[in-house]
């Protein structure tokens, strides 16, 4: 086994180097380098006096390279050189400088797709393909790219992924499935005019502690957009959103279906939300009275319900997310917090987290 690894390690270093050689070695920005590219500050035409909107940047770069390791880094590269600012590297949940891209360590060690024609990057690691990051990081660049650059006026989107659920997002945008360039499949790409922009709202530290300071033009935007396009079904307004659907352990209940029994004698019916379609989850969060569950990227489409929600949140005592307190307090719906301690040891457990069914009684009689 050790010996597999080892060739392993000595196949892979073997195969950056011959890469370097076929696109060259790659450098960090200096004033004195000769890059071309425009950098335009976009004006935020929503909410300007909201102390935590960030300036945002519109980036056109003619003849440039994108790389993505699909995770963590994205490297945007003119002339073999690592553009600052606009490249991406979160390492640890934290955002670092362009010099801690991982391509000046590995390379770029995949093959060119060269592409003849107008490209927005809306790629930035794995996160691209989960829910919340792309309704309020991956589509919120579409209405921030709008401000300067009509998006019929593009080629092709380069994205984080395929499912049919994204697509449904883009079609919204009038974005056929022919022009999206998925990046699973094409790690590196070069394109003749790369258009990027900069992260709507997480431009340094930690993303859990910058996600506190959600702007709320982002929010209200997704209402606009998207709210009068919910899709009617039958459904309860009181919910409770089952996560045992997810593929992570990651906030899954281990007690999943003695709270199911629970909440069901006070008139909830359990959904998995990832079963429904975009417009479906639309319409029953803007439909409930009552959301409860365990965090997870589907509580949001918070952001589609009504100023008189009431939302418990089952989170882990050590989860640091204020997500959900943060679209709460900016829509004024009403928000429990139910922290779960620790479970030691969860190997053989189909979840990580046990809530007690008392604890949602006592927060549900606060206003049932």
């Amino acid at each position: 086994m050790k010996i597999n690894k080892f060739l392993q390690k000595c196949f892979k270093k073997f195969f950056q180097k011959v890469f370097v050689l076929f696109h060259g070695r790659l450098k960090e920005y200096k004033e004195t380098n000769k890059c071309n590219f425009k950098v335009t500050k976009i004006k935020n035409i929503f909410l300007e006096d909201n102390k935590y909107d960030l300036d945002n940047h519109i980036y056109e770069i003619p003849n440039a390279r994108v790389y993505t390791d699909t995770v963590e880094h994205v490297a945007i590269i003119q002339d073999n050189i690592v553009i600052p600012k606009i490249s991406y590297q979160q390492i640890a949940g934290e955002l670092k400088e362009e010099k801690f891209n991982k391509v000046f360590f590995t390379g770029t060690p995949r093959l060119i797709k060269k592409i003849d024609g107008t490209m927005l990057s809306l790629v930035q690691g794995a996160s691209g393909n989960n829910y919340f990051h792309f309704l309020f990081d991956i589509v919120t660049k579409l209405k921030l790219c709008e401000q300067k650059i009509a998006l019929e006026k593009i080629d092709f989107f380069y994205v984080p992924g395929d499912h049919q659920w994204q697509k449904n997002i883009f079609s919204l945008f009038n974005i056929k499935e022919k022009k999206l360039i998925n990046s699973n499949i094409y790690r590196h790409v070069k394109v003749k005019n790369l258009i990027a922009i900069d992260h709507p709202w997480y431009q340094k530290g930690f993303v859990q502690n910058e996600i506190t300071f959600l702007p709320e033009w982002i929010i209200f935007w997704l209402r606009e957009k998207f709210l009068h396009l919910s899709k009617k079904f039958e459904c309860s307004d009181k919910v409770f959103i089952d996560r045992s659907e997810s593929i992570l352990n990651h906030c899954k209940l281990i007690n999943n279906n003695e709270v199911i029994e629970k909440l069901s004698k006070f008139g909830f019916k359990s959904y998995q939300v990832g079963k429904l379609d975009f417009f479906e989850q639309i319409y029953l969060f803007n439909n409930a009275k009552i959301i409860i569950g365990p965090h997870g990227a589907a509580f949001s489409n918070i952001v589609f319900s009504n100023p008189n929600l009431h939302l418990i949140e089952i989170i882990p005592e050590d989860h640091p997310s204020r997500k959900c307190e943060r679209i709460c307090n900016i829509l004024k719906m009403n928000y429990t917090r139910i922290k779960t301690p620790q479970i030691i040891d969860n190997k053989n457990l189909l979840g990580d987290i046990k809530v007690s069914t008392i604890e949602i009684e006592n927060a549900l009689n606060k206003f049932l």
